[in-house]
């Protein structure tokens, strides 16, 4: 079993309170909505300490949880103990997926790809262990233009070392838009909070080509 590195304690010391107070303001509902379109057999890949745990419908086939951290695995544990369909919570990393290819019918990533150290290639484990047509439903935090996407570029470093890697000025959406998937649906809006670097977000659905 790893042991949490100093960075992931301290992230994992403010970062669920500090999501709790969002989802209260609204995050929750955006998440909902977004994981109502898991089915199959789902993976969600870095899933904190499982906020989004109570949201995937009654009727999944299985759900796996990954996540990275172990000061967060130890949480999502114990939330994922409520659900009644089938889960299996695994340490991974999103470059090297150690699941077949072709293995789920949805995979889910919230606020994660901001934090990966390669995102195009966790893109590509992502299309690999999709099954042909199979969904990737994404939540995430993105770039902004004009004032914003300057305070994001200046206070990035800083975000990275208190947030546990997180690049406030990640261009997700080109990312996406550069690997083999089928957008289906992207809707831009408002993370509610006021943290500035972390507001521009999107949330949508791509499939597997």
């Amino acid at each position: 079993m790893t042991t949490a590195t100093l960075g992931q304690r301290f992230f994992a010391s403010w970062y669920p309170g500090f999501m709790s107070r969002v989802e209260r303001a609204g995050q929750a509902d955006l998440r909902r909505a977004q994981l109502s379109y898991a089915s199959g057999r789902t993976l969600e890949i870095g899933a904190g300490d499982g906020l989004s745990v109570s949201h995937y419908p009654d009727g999944l086939d299985e759900l796996v949880l990954l996540e990275p951290n172990p000061a967060l695995r130890a949480r999502l544990t114990a939330r994922a103990g409520s659900l009644t369909v089938p889960v299996t919570v695994v340490d991974g990393d999103a470059h090297r997926l150690d699941f077949p290819a072709a293995s789920f019918d949805t995979v889910t990533a919230s606020l994660v790809f901001c934090s990966v150290r390669d995102p195009a290639r966790a893109l590509r484990e992502v299309h690999r262990v999709l099954r042909p047509g199979g969904r990737f439903l994404f939540h995430e935090h993105v770039r902004g233009t004009g004032l914003r996407a300057g305070v994001q570029d200046v206070l990035t470093p800083l975000q990275r070392r208190l947030a546990d890697g997180c690049h406030a000025n990640r261009d997700f959406e080109s990312l996406l838009a550069a690997a083999d998937f089928a957008i289906e649906d992207i809707a831009h809006t408002r993370m509610p909070t006021m943290m500035p670097t972390i507001v521009p977000l999107v949330v949508g659905t791509a499939r597997r080509r």
